[in-house]
């Protein structure tokens, strides 16, 4: 705030003043006392609602530490606040509160032609457009309609060249920017349908109330919430959809609301339906009638970090919990998703638990949904295109929930599959269309392709760590969004039928809700995103300087204001016998009527800072993408390069030390703002791996199919550009879009925080009039005209006071009339300037236009001042023509006379200059003469007696190629030395050539023995190197052989090394082989063992029955003594036989010949065994008619299993003997 704000004027006791307390607050109170000479003030505080001073003691300030601001009268508002009294900051907000009371509440308030918006926080009662359509503005009330209104009656004027228009939104969030934008397309879809009317006469004149009308009641629509379709449609919905043909332009216009909500807006702190995009929508319009013929909706910086990290506390996007409360157990069934509760449901997912948030108490999910559908039926979208758009929603919660986990592999630690995550993954690549094992290898594995030379690329795969699968993960579902949301876009785009060929002949209205400026400073961080958001702002900011300043100057060179027209009755020359009057213009100093226009208003261009951010040539975002293309890029370098490369710039001050490392500042319109530099390189990212966009071709879903090829996101238009970059070029193209229309400004206020209805928080108001360079606004309008009335209100107060024959004197002259109105009343000429159709008054001269406007009866003198005045008017102009005619004609004949005398000076002063020259020529060739013979006189006399240095000059002399003039002389004077000197050289001469002679013989017959030397050694020399090169050559061909035969024996010896190292490793193959052959019939033989043992335990319990069969065969004890000795013998050789074939002992006899006649004779000492009575046969071969025993069997095969086993484990240990041998 300037400091004309400050005391506008002198201060008076009992007026009210505000006074500022802490950085946004201010305190009304009166003014008990004032001491002008210690500046020392009694500031008593008065009650705002009633105007009453407080019980208690008046406070002593001092005025020159704590200024007061003079407050405008109590218990009235004003339409446009550029009619306040006083304007300053805080005669703002005290305005905006009293007209956004809950009590005849009036949230709109014009500033200049920007529209303040207070947001109500409640649904008011609709205000019938037609006081707006065809109606004169200027009686009718601040409101969006009035906006949009002058902005289709701007378009709809006929002009040279089109006029196209915009209405740019702007605020925080929470503050109305969607409604309002809504308000805006509801009135232009109803307007471009009604008749036009012609009288179109805006005079945009302020609206002044001097009392609180009786309140009128206000209608709430049902649920506070701002997703409320049926507030602007105007068909039912189900009716539209059953008759789709009859659907007009400006219903599915409306109807793409929902959409954009759904998809783009989410809770926040601030919002409870906060759009986290920013859009710009084109009303197309016919150039004939002017009725709406398309539309089109561009989008801007979709926030799609919020789907993977919704921050805590806040919701993720709408369509997630509208789709799991729909109550459609179908279309949940086909999502996979079972669960009956619906809270449940949502915990379940990843994407939407992690915030901590999942319900809003102003939202109703399950019936937004059912809107929802019916909204997309309107835009064209079917229920098939609506299954497959929310089969791609749902694919999205099911990928949120593959987790992972690490494992360590022989490339170190690498992400494999949570076990739990199985069916997430198989759920979500069956909803997006993609292959089980491609989305799984997207997630965990890295493909590197590299191509060498004319080879064709080679294809590598290395592992991710837990941390890049998810990276990974969260990249393809915010990709994945992304191509949903532009695909909505274009749907939405067919059905608004808007004509992109005639997009430069066809007039339009563009409608911009765009975020506000934010800093989250000291309660959070800001970061890249408000980077952008600020930049945005900072881009909107400079158009708001544009329009709204140049408009303002516009004016004042259409009133002509910068040309001194307000003059006081005096003589512009003196009379005779009267001192020369002050200067006739006495509105404003000389050098201010000779300056342009331009200099009337000053403001802050915000174009330095606009540069550092943006700028191509080393701008913020250029550095970010440069340090982004470096070989391993962080947030640090970031910072560090920032730091060095813009420390000069005075839109980027140093923070302090212990930050520097941490962030950075930047120096905006509505402050400064310290951006940490956490993650800026990570989220500067655009680029989309070929690995991910084939992973989205090959999906069998037809919106990613359909997705355009050149392009990943709706706004790109560069191949891997960055999020600045692209961003960057979309806010040059909207801005010079928006400069290329003729803007109209809607500044929404959110009241409050905590978005309490009835509640106005002054300091959060402050902070956003601040942001929005409203505060900005007002002061630079101070600096200018402000305050303004037409002359017609003038005349219509005063004519009819003065009678009709005293404005009659004035022939219906208004700007003549006002001006003697206010001589009349005795105006400061300084104070006001005169245009063509208005008179402004200067800042803080509002007491004077009070003076001017209320006025109830005239001074009865007042006729005759102003008949005085019209005919001194007219007497000064004539005595003033003939007093500029005496002027010319006497500075005229000045003039020739003066250029008589000017001629007979200038010819004696020629004659009399051309004897002093001639006099002064002759004293000058005297003067050289006598100066030359005197310098003459001290050379010869300085040299005098010194004939070397005689002789040094005259050397000196002769070597100068030519001599000046004065010189000479000296040549005459040293002539006799210099005969002296010829002589000389004369005789050195002859003796030279006496020396050369007898030095040129000696010089010869020395050269001539030297010849006869050389040629001597020569033919030695030559002798000498014929025989070092013979033996040169026997060398080297003695180190040719030698080198030959070494590497022969090298290649050799590598030959056999390499043949051996095959051989070897070749045997030791085979010997692994055997090895484990070996192995497997160790395992054999134990097995057999096992056979063995158990053969033994039967042999035993035979034995045992052979013992108790002796009491029943007494009667063959005999024949048992008999044979008693032949058992033992048959038994001990059993045993022994049996003990052969296991330790492989062939010494007895050959297993290859004896193997079949060892089994038989093993058989027959069973039998006899068994059967003791029978005589043992004297051969090997047993009888074929005896049955043999259990025993005899059992034996017989474990012989025979024996002796093929023995036959092969002998040949594999000759074999490996044999082998061996061989190596070794």
């Amino acid at each position: 705030m300037t400091d004309t704000d400050s005391m506008a004027g002198k201060l008076r006791v009992g007026d009210l003043y505000w006074r500022k307390v802490g950085s946004n607050g201010w305190t009304l109170g009166k003014l008990c006392a004032f001491n002008e000479d210690t500046k020392v003030a009694d500031f008593g505080l008065v009650d705002e609602d009633s105007g009453d001073m407080l019980r208690q003691p008046p406070e002593t300030i001092d005025v020159s530490e704590h200024p007061l601001y003079p407050a405008n009268p109590l218990f009235s508002t004003c339409a446009d606040m550029t009619s306040l009294h006083h304007l300053h900051e805080a005669a703002l907000v005290k305005n905006l509160q009293d007209r956004s009371a809950l009590s005849n509440q009036r949230p709109y308030t014009f500033m200049a032609n920007v529209l303040i918006a207070i947001n109500p926080l409640r649904y008011l009662e609709e205000v019938d457009k037609e006081l707006f359509i065809g109606k004169q503005l200027d009686k009718c009330p601040p409101h969006p309609y009035h906006v949009a209104e002058s902005a289709y009656r701007q378009l709809c004027t006929l002009r040279p060249v089109m006029q196209n228009q915009s209405i740019i939104i702007s605020g925080e969030s929470g503050s109305g920017k969607t409604e309002t934008s809504k308000i805006i397309l509801d009135f232009l879809t109803v307007r471009a349908v009604a008749p036009r009317s012609d009288s179109f006469d805006d005079h945009s004149e302020p609206e002044v109330t001097t009392a609180t009308p009786p309140a009128r009641p206000s209608l709430t629509r049902g649920t506070p919430s701002s997703r409320v379709l049926s507030s602007f449609s105007t068909r039912d919905v189900s009716s539209m959809l059953k008759e789709p043909n009859t659907v007009t332009l400006g219903e599915r216009l409306m109807e793409t609301i929902p959409i954009l909500e759904s998809f783009g807006n989410a809770k926040t702190h601030r919002n409870h339906n906060s759009s986290r995009f920013g859009k710009y929508m084109r009303l197309q319009f016919s150039s004939r009638h002017y009725e709406l013929t398309g539309a089109s909706i561009d989008t801007y910086l979709l926030e799609k970090s919020r789907l993977v990290h919704p921050p805590n506390g806040e919701r993720n996007f709408h369509i997630f919990y509208e789709l799991l409360r729909s109550r459609r157990s179908d279309l949940l069934t086909l999502l996979h998703l079972e669960k009956d509760d619906p809270e449940a449901l949502i915990a379940s997912f990843h994407y939407l638990n992690r915030s901590s948030c999942t319900t809003s108490d102003l939202l109703d999910d399950g019936a937004n949904f059912a809107k929802l559908t019916d909204a997309l039926l309107m835009v064209g979208i079917d229920h098939l295109q609506q299954t497959d758009l929310f089969r791609l929603v749902g694919g999205l919660l099911h990928l949120g929930n593959v987790a992972f986990d690490e494992e360590e592999t022989t490339e170190g630690l690498s992400a494999v599959l949570a076990p739990s995550a199985t069916a997430s993954l198989e759920a979500a690549a069956d909803l997006l269309g993609v292959p089980v094992a491609e989305l799984s290898s997207a997630m965990l594995n890295k493909r590197i392709t590299r191509s060498k030379g004319g080879r064709k690329n080679s294809i590598y795969y290395l592992k991710k760590d837990a941390r890049q699968a998810a990276y990974s993960r969260d990249t393809i579902a915010k990709s994945i969004y992304e191509i949903v949301f532009s695909w909505l876009m274009r749907q939405c785009a067919c059905a608004l039928e808007y004509n992109e060929t005639l997009r430069d002949v066809l007039p339009y209205i563009g409608v911009l809700d765009i975020f506000g400026f934010e800093d989250f400073e000291p309660l959070n961080r800001n970061s890249f995103e408000q980077l952008l958001i600020n930049y945005a702002n900072e881009t909107l900011q400079s158009i708001f300087n544009t329009c709204i300043f140049q408009a303002e100057q516009e004016l004042y060179l259409s009133e002509h204001i910068h040309v001194p027209n307000n003059v006081d009755l005096t003589f512009p020359f003196a009379l005779p016998g009267q001192p020369l009057p002050p200067p006739a213009v006495t509105d404003a100093p000389l050098s201010d009527r000779l300056n342009s226009t331009s200099e009337l208003i000053t403001y802050v261009d915000n174009q330095e800072c606009l540069n550092l951010i943006a700028s191509r040539q080393g701008g913020v975002f250029a550095t970010i993408d440069t340090v982004s293309r470096l070989p391993g890029p962080s947030d640090r370098k970031l910072n560090e390069r920032l730091h060095t490369l813009f420390k000069r710039n005075s839109c980027f001050p140093l923070p302090h030390p212990k930050e520097a490392h941490e962030m950075f500042c930047i120096v905006h319109y509505a402050g400064t703002v310290k951006y940490h530099i956490e993650s800026f390189i990570d989220k500067n990212n655009n680029i989309i791996s070929a690995q991910f966009e084939e992973l989205i071709e090959m999906s069998r879903s037809r919106i990613l199919s359909s997705q355009p090829a050149a392009s990943a996101t709706p706004s790109s238009q560069i191949k891997g550009g960055s999020v600045s970059q692209m961003f960057s070029v979309q806010m040059k193209g909207l801005a010079s879009e928006l400069e290329g229309t003729r803007c109209n400004f809607i500044r929404c206020i959110k009241p409050n925080a905590a978005m309490a209805v009835g509640v106005f928080d002054r300091n959060s108001v402050v902070d956003q009039l601040r942001c929005s360079g409203t505060v900005q606004a007002c002061s630079v309008l101070r600096v200018g005209l402000p305050t303004r009335i037409l002359y017609a209100e003038v005349v219509d107060i005063y004519a009819p006071l003065v009678g009709d024959e005293v404005y009659g004197l004035f022939k219906l002259n208004e700007r003549l009339f006002t001006q003697a109105i206010c001589a009349a009343l005795r105006f400061p000429p300084d104070a006001y300037r005169l245009g063509d159709t208005r008179l402004f008054f200067r800042t803080g001269k509002i007491d004077l236009l009070d003076q001017l406007l209320n006025v109830t009866s005239v001074d009865p003198a007042m006729p005759k001042l102003l008949g005085r005045y019209v005919v001194k008017r007219r007497w000064i102009s004539a005595v003033t023509k003939v007093l500029v005619y005496k002027h010319w004609e006497r500075i005229y004949f000045d003039c020739k006379f003066r250029r008589s005398a000017i001629a007979l000076q200038c010819a004696w002063r020629q004659h009399r200059a051309r004897r002093e020259l001639a006099s002064l020529q002759r004293q000058y060739q005297i003067a050289l003469k006598l100066q030359s013979w005197f310098r003459k006189l001290q050379i010869m006399k300085a040299f005098a007696g010194r004939p070397e240095e005689k002789l040094s000059l005259l050397h000196g002399l002769l070597a100068k190629p030519a001599l000046p003039k004065g010189q000479k002389w000296l040549l005459t004077w040293l002539g006799p030395l210099q005969r002296a000197m010829y002589v000389q050289k004369l005789c050195r001469k002859a003796c030279v050539a006496f020396l050369v002679k007898r030095g040129f013989l000696w010089l010869y017959e020395t050269v001539r023995k030297k010849r006869a030397q050389l040629l001597l050694q020569t033919q030695i020399r030559v002798l000498l190197a014929k025989r070092r090169l013979q033996e040169l050559v026997r060398k080297r061909r003695a180190r040719d052989h030698w080198k030959r035969a070494i590497l022969g024996a090298r290649v050799s010896s590598l030959f056999l090394r390499q043949y051996r190292r095959v051989h070897l490793e070749r045997l030791e193959k085979a010997h692994d082989t055997l090895t484990a052959e070996n192995a497997a019939l160790a395992a054999s033989v134990a097995a057999l063992s096992q056979e063995l043992a158990a053969a033994q335990q039967q042999r035993d319990a035979l034995e045992a029955a052979a013992v108790e069969q002796k009491r029943l065969l007494e009667e063959r004890a005999a024949r048992i003594q008999a044979l008693e000795a032949q058992v033992p013998k048959a038994k001990e050789s059993l045993l022994s036989r049996v003990f052969r074939f296991f330790t492989c002992n062939s010494a007895p006899y050959d297993l290859e010949d004896d193997d079949d006649e060892l089994a038989e004779r093993t058989v027959s000492e069973c039998s006899s065994v068994d059967d003791p009575a029978k005589p043992t046969p004297p051969s090997s071969t047993t009888s074929t008619a005896s049955t043999p025993s259990p025993a005899t069997t059992l034996a017989a095969k474990h012989a025979r299993a024996l002796s093929t086993l023995v036959k092969p484990a002998r040949r594999q240990h000759e074999g490996v003997w044999k082998i061996s041998r061989f190596v070794f």
